[in-house]
């Protein structure tokens, strides 16, 4: 039953000095001696014995600890993106991961050594070409002469012709004895080349512009105009009488040595022979050259039959460590990383689970329907009058290489999958990634342009290959999931199951100041400002203490996947249900302390049992903090048991003492309204102290058990067994809730798979069809983004889709203006790549410390990092200030906005709620709960109180999370409403919060004890010998006659019960 005897004796404790940890010695030498006999009682015995729990900066040394974990976590992930991405930005690491690609040779400044010599542009048919011995195909050496970097003067002209000139630059041909110049056409050493009928025309110089640049452009616009014009060249003359302009059509014969014609004034001609060859895409590793010098390149993989690799630079490539095909699709990895990273290593692991899980549905799909169409939807646009095998197409249609192929057939499976993605009753990031990569996929196999590509490097699987789009994206998730995980390994571990400890840890420490301040203020004399000091570290506690569960539920998978811990996990686990009880309490201490106004018979009250009170607060807070700081210990010192034995005895004679000095003081005093509040701190009191005692009980049976199995030898055993059947009971519950009927059939679930369904669906469509403005065919980018962004809402629709637009725009455009930024340094040079370093560095940290913390806009920071992260990940070029790289970039921003824009139009239209309608639903429900838990008292049923209780709890919880939202200040647009009454609303909340105090309060009073158990649980039975109007427990009518009152007390006479109920704690 409810209450309990305790211990008539105190077991006296060791008389030696006990052997103590190195942890425990390591915190008592960093105890403040001052501090240690400033108030003994208020730390018991245990705060004698060990002495480092006397130490308020030990014991708070963790107070903001959720600040530098959530700092420290975001701090690294940012370097270790930026380390991750240095591939994708510095050229030296572009080398070492994808190898001397065409992207690294454009990026390299010093003559590119792996070149073949292209002799077959010796055929021309200048005069000058004849007789030709070509021994190398080497640049000019310093000894022949230099490089020509303006075409020979013609005719009697002084002026050096600067632009424009179609040929005469020479960069490549070394010479039996001496170098030469070779020219287009069929023009003589010294005269301009004659190419074509078409004559030239004489231009005159502008007034007050470059004579060079006037000539040049007016020879191209007339050659722009001229439909018979397709090469142009000018010769200036003077610049004051001007130049001629001479014009060749396409036929225009030019000589051999001609590879390079620019027809644009400021470009070049050459000829080089000099060809250079790269990595492909298809090719990683060392590679090897084995044509000869003048022949068309033959690349194949280097082994250890042939020469020694890198004795001839010409010939060896090195082709990185992953294929280039890779570079594309590297982004992905740091994405996933930024997707999954999240409190600790058990919640990334987690969510890394479920973002390759999705990925891989995704590209299995893929997959099948590649084996069906191999070519995918590729094809060409009709031209006129081609022939097909069924005749003939019209012009302008798209005609699929694949016959056999079906339009419809990839509609059906697009839609389908993507309607089995957003039924089911997955988690949601393995929904998000799987629709997204399956939308991605069946828009390039629909595209024509694209269509599918099955690979070229051969993988252990028999038809897959390792450079297949879908084994591309597979395998980046795969490592950035890995990444993820490793993020929170290095440089120091940031497991779930120890965050929870330390978490709490810190409460056990904070709820013992709290107790500790709360009890000498209550027995003091006056009203002070200490009591709202004590409100505030309440609210604090609360609000820090709320997702411990859910860490310590993520840290499963590192039990499961680590393969240890897992007692310690469960340990936590039921020590966190004995702390949220003794939290609970909390509130009930909270409203005394305010409420509580020291008149009346306050002080003759409460002098009486103020020393007891604060020797109980000493030494049962004292308790739960050392059993809780113990719970990490593989293995507890026997000493620390003893003591700890030994302090339950005390609590419990204390608990006597204070049961028989509250029946003394109540009944002198008489029952009176004026002592409700003491009587309240009383009995939490009691309660928290009977909950530090069966801590204490949980942690010596826990002992005691592990020595009976280490003595037997099982312990290992046993503990692998628990690990695979907690693995395999998950994957087992985790598959009967993706499809279970009662999950999918949820309404609540219907309508989130219908609202998103609609609005990714019309997205794909618009992205097939669309074209023209910032739109493109087949592009992919409305409907994949979209499918990353969705969210089962807490609240509102507005409020979260108005953050996913903020988020996702700016994650598109703070990297462009980090990118112009940086383009003021020289691309490849140290300070770029430093600079670039930092510049990601510094925006990931910026971003997940948003997303790690911020409780109103963390979604907006994860947004902002993760599509952050692909404009930032290019390589540094000259092109990266053009029009078409801003056009894309504004291509991008528009869709993805459209693609927002859809999704809120259709919640708006299927949810059509707004928050203050929300809020108004959720205040009712509450009080249908609290309503149906009074209904249920007076039904002497604890089970219906406390599932009320529960859902009252879970109510008052989502209609706190829309204060924010009802807010009128925050409305977008002044409608017929009237303004939202939040004064109103907040009190409303608060009363609730008072009423779920007072009815937590009731559940523990009729509840019967089990030890370690919570108070929220629900029993399994009807309360029939434990019911109201029955004969309650003396603690029971005493806890009851306070919370009920005279009604109560009327009810026990009528049916013959004693007038005046004493009130016995725990």
């Amino acid at each position: 039953m409810a209450s309990s005897s305790a211990d008539d004796g105190e077991t006296s404790g060791d008389e030696t000095k006990p052997s103590i940890s190195p942890g425990v010695a390591l915190l008592q030498a960093m105890a403040v001696p001052g501090s240690i006999d400033s108030r003994p009682a208020m730390f018991g015995s245990l705060g004698k014995e060990f002495r480092w729990l006397m130490n308020r900066s030990v014991q708070h040394r963790r107070v903001y600890r959720s600040f530098w974990s959530n700092f420290s976590m975001a701090f690294w992930v940012g370097f270790w993106v930026a380390l991750w991405s240095l591939p994708c930005y510095s050229i030296i690491c572009l080398r070492l991961v994808f190898g001397e690609t065409a992207l690294f040779r454009s990026f390299h400044e010093s003559a590119w050594p792996h070149t073949w010599c292209n002799v077959s542009l010796l055929g021309g048919n200048s005069s000058h070409d004849l007789n030709s011995d070509v021994r190398s195909c080497q640049r000019f050496s310093a000894e022949d002469g230099f490089e020509l970097q303006y075409t020979q003067s013609f005719g009697s002209s002084p002026y050096l012709p600067l632009k424009g000139k179609s040929c005469g630059l020479y960069l490549g041909l070394h010479y039996v004895g001496h170098s030469k110049r070779f020219w287009v056409g069929n023009g003589r050493f010294g005269e301009f080349p004659e190419l074509d009928e078409i004559p030239g025309k004489l231009v005159k110089p502008a007034n007050g512009t470059d004579a060079d640049e006037a000539f040049a452009k007016e020879c191209k616009q007339q050659c722009e105009m001229d439909v018979e014009c397709r090469k142009w060249t000018f010769f200036i003359q003077s610049p004051s009488t001007g130049g001629v302009c001479y014009f060749f059509r396409s036929t225009a014969p030019a000589s051999g040595f001609m590879s390079d014609w620019r027809n644009y004034f400021g470009g070049l001609c050459h000829v080089e022979l000099a060809k250079p060859f790269e990595c492909e895409a298809a090719m990683f590793g060392r590679m090897r050259n084995i044509a000869p010098w003048n022949q068309v390149p033959d690349i194949v993989a280097w082994d250890e039959t042939m020469a020694a690799w890198g004795t001839d630079p010409r010939s060896d490539l090195w082709c990185g460590l992953l294929p280039e095909s890779y570079m594309v699709s590297w982004p992905n990895v740091v994405q996933m990383v930024i997707f999954s990273v999240f409190r600790g290593t058990g919640t990334t692991m987690m969510l890394s689970w479920q973002g390759v899980s999705g990925t891989s549905f995704a590209c299995l799909n893929m997959l099948v329907m590649m084996y069906i169409y191999p070519h995918g939807g590729s094809g060409h646009v009709c031209q006129e009058s081609e022939p097909l095998r069924a005749g003939q197409c019209v012009q302008g249609e798209i005609v699929r290489d694949d016959p056999a192929y079906s339009d419809l057939f990839c509609w059906l499976d697009t839609f389908g999958v993507l309607f089995l993605f957003l039924l089911s009753g997955s988690q949601i990031n393995t929904i998000k990634f799987g629709m997204s990569w399956h939308l991605f996929f069946m828009m390039n196999l629909m595209n024509p342009a694209v269509g599918a590509a099955p690979g070229k490097i051969p993988s252990y699987i028999p038809g897959l290959y390792l450079d297949n789009l879908c084994v591309e994206i597979f395998i980046t998730s795969v490592v950035g999931g890995l990444l993820a995980v490793l993020a929170t390994f290095v440089p120091f571990p940031l497991l779930n199951a120890r965050s929870a400890f330390n978490e709490l840890d810190s409460q056990t420490a904070s709820m013992g100041q709290i107790w500790r301040e709360s009890v000498v203020y209550f027995c003091g004399t006056q009203r002070s400002a200490k009591r709202f000091q004590i409100e505030t570290r309440i609210d604090t506690l609360v609000t820090t203490s709320s997702h411990v569960r859910a860490s310590l539920e993520d840290a499963w998978w590192e039990s499961a996947i680590l393969g240890q811990r897992e007692d310690t996990r469960q340990l936590l686990l039921t020590m966190r249900e004995n702390l949220r009880d003794m939290l609970d309490m909390l509130y009930a201490v909270k409203t005394c302390i305010l409420q509580e106004d020291f008149q009346g018979q306050h002080q003759d009250f409460c002098e009486p049992l103020r020393p007891i009170m604060e020797s109980m607060v000493g030494e049962a807070l004292t308790l739960a903090e050392l059993c809780v700081n113990s719970a990490w210990n593989s293995q507890v010192p026997e000493t620390l048991i003893q003591a700890l034995e030994t302090s339950v005895g005390k609590v419990r004679r204390l608990q006597k003492e204070l049961v028989a000095a509250y029946q003394q003081n109540y009944s002198r005093t008489s029952r009176h309204n004026d002592l409700l509040d003491e009587s309240i701190l009383v009995f939490a009191l009691s309660f928290t102290a009977r909950k530090s005692a069966d801590l204490a009980g949980l942690v010596t049976s826990r002992h005691r058990q592990q020595q009976a199995l280490e003595a037997g030898g099982i312990g290992c055993l046993l503990r692998a067994r628990q690990v695979w059947s907690a693995l395999l009971r998950k994957l087992w519950t985790s598959f009967l809730s993706t499809w279970s009927p009662s999950v999918l059939l949820e309404s609540h679930h219907i309508k989130f798979a219908v609202r998103n369904y609609i609005a990714i669906t019309l997205c794909f469509v618009m992205g097939v069809y669309f074209h023209g403005y910032v739109f493109d065919r087949y592009s992919p980018i409305m409907a994949s983004t979209l499918a990353l962004l969705i969210s089962e809402y807490k609240n509102s629709a507005f409020f979260n889709n108005v953050q996913r637009l903020l988020g996702v725009t700016l994650g598109k455009v703070l990297p462009i203006l980090i990118l112009a930024a940086l383009s003021h340094l020289e691309c490849n040079s140290a300070a770029r790549t430093v600079a670039h370093f930092f510049a990601i560095w510094i925006y990931i940290v910026v971003f997940m410390f948003m997303y790690l913390t911020s409780p109103q806009w963390s979604l907006v920071g994860c947004f902002i990092a993760a599509f952050g992260v692909y404009p930032l990940l290019v390589p540094c070029s000259d092109t990266m200030g053009d029009d078409e790289v801003f056009k894309k970039h504004y291509c991008e921003i528009g869709q993805v906005t459209l693609a927002i824009v859809v999704q809120m139009v259709i919640d708006t239209i299927l949810l059509h709620h707004t928050p203050r309608d929300v809020a108004v639903h959720q205040t009712a429900k509450l009080g249908e709960a609290m309503a149906l838990a009074t209904k249920s008292i007076f039904e002497s049923d604890l089970p219906g109180v406390q599932a009320a209780a529960v859902e009252a709890r879970r109510r008052l919880v989502m209609a706190e999370g829309l204060l924010v939202e009802v807010d009128p200040k925050l409305r977008v647009i002044q409608g017929l409403h009237s303004p939202f009454k939040l004064e109103l609303y907040t009190s409303v909340l608060g009363i609730a919060g008072h009423m779920l105090t007072d009815l937590n309060l009731l559940i523990v009073a009729v509840k019967d004890w089990t030890p370690n158990e919570s108070v929220r649980r629900n029993d399994l039975q009807e309360m029939s010998d434990q019911g109201l109007d029955l004969q309650p427990s003396p603690a029971r009518k005493g806890i009851l006659d306070v919370l009920c009152g005279p009604r109560h007390t009327a009810r026990n006479r009528a049916t013959g019960s004693p007038s005046q109920v004493e009130f016995v704690p725990f």
